[in-house]
């Protein structure tokens, strides 16, 4: 499965759990509603500041996270991204 449509479904399922709407998630998370309907439709991934705020939010344990989504992968790869366009 795509990482993003993993991290969609991680997330959506966090979100229920707790018992959060879309909204509470975004004012929670500093994103708008529009950005959490995007991340939990597998349409984008978070930036690494949303991506922590979302594990803090939702108590995610970040090693079974990278066991599920493999997101150190993504996290570096997203550094290195915002890296190259602040040079």
């Amino acid at each position: 499965m795509n990482l993003k449509f993993k991290f969609a479904s991680l997330i959506l399922n966090a979100r229920l759990d707790k018992g959060l709407t879309q909204s509470e998630t975004a004012e929670a998370v500093g994103i708008s509603v529009r950005w959490v309907q995007r991340i939990e439709s597998g349409q984008k991934l978070p930036g690494t500041l949303t991506l922590l705020r979302l594990i803090k939010l939702f108590n995610i344990d970040i090693n079974e996270l990278n066991e599920e989504v493999e997101i150190f992968d993504f996290v570096s790869s997203n550094t290195r991204k915002f890296v190259k366009s602040r040079k």
